[in-house]
């Protein structure tokens, strides 16, 4: 091996020891990146985030982080990167709006955002997460956002159980609503929510098919839920 092959050699080790020490911390790195949204300090929260989707484009080998697709990804054993890597689109789509000579970039996280959510176990969660900003939130695009919100949105028929009992108008119905929106304003509460849409949208799809479902909801899971709602859930929601 001549002189020039091993320090190629030698090279290449350290290169692949930076990276895999940048790819053990990569969740630290997008951690930071959110303590730095939250704190305003919106710079410093996108140079974050930019980093920890380099980190995985690179890990990918992706020529950028607008070439990662869902394909790159197992969904058996990164579903939850997946999760945390479409929430990262969507915060950056959110800053990069804010900025005029940034709304580009905008349009393209908002496209990978919806890429990562599209026909995923969390794609009602991140519906639900762009609808609630969209109400909360004034965006320089809205109507990108808006047409986001429409690419991912998924019918709540066969994912809410209180509107197989109760159907989408009734003012039961709109409780729970509530209580799904306090959900997803924490970590915990998203992760309940992407659950119980997984399982939901079988468990109702199989119960519209059978006639004794239909009445064991009359019977057994209506009273449960109105005792739901006149308990925890006004504790919770006064407003309820």
């Amino acid at each position: 091996m001549t002189s020039k092959s091993m320090r190629q050699a030698r090279e290449e080790h350290q290169r692949m020891l930076i990276f895999k020490h940048k790819f053990e911390n990569r969740i630290t790195i997008a951690k930071f990146g959110k303590e730095s949204l939250d704190a305003g300090d919106y710079g410093n929260a996108i140079h974050r985030f930019g980093e920890y989707m380099e980190i995985m484009a690179e890990y990918k080998k992706t020529k950028d982080f607008y070439s990662l697709r869902v394909s790159h990804f197992d969904p058996k054993t990164e579903l939850t990167e997946m999760l945390m890597m479409s929430h990262i689109f969507f915060e950056m789509a959110r800053v990069y709006d804010a900025v005029p000579k940034f709304q580009p970039e905008s349009k393209r996280c908002l496209d990978q955002f919806v890429a990562f959510s599209s026909n995923q176990p969390y794609q009602v969660v991140n519906s639900e997460l762009i609808r609630k900003h969209m109400k909360k939130s004034v965006f320089k695009q809205p109507e990108l956002f808006q047409n986001a919100h429409r690419q991912i949105y998924v019918q709540s028929k066969k994912c809410y159980v209180v509107t197989f009992c109760y159907g989408t108008d009734h003012p039961l119905t709109h409780d729970f609503r509530l209580f799904k929106d306090w959900l997803l304003d924490y970590a915990a509460g998203r992760e309940a929510v992407r659950i119980y849409y997984q399982y939901s949208s079988v468990m109702v799809e199989k119960w519209e098919k059978n006639p004794f479902m239909t009445l064991a909801s009359k019977i057994i899971i209506r009273p449960l839920l109105v005792l739901f709602s006149k308990t925890i859930l006004r504790l919770i929601l006064p407003k309820c």
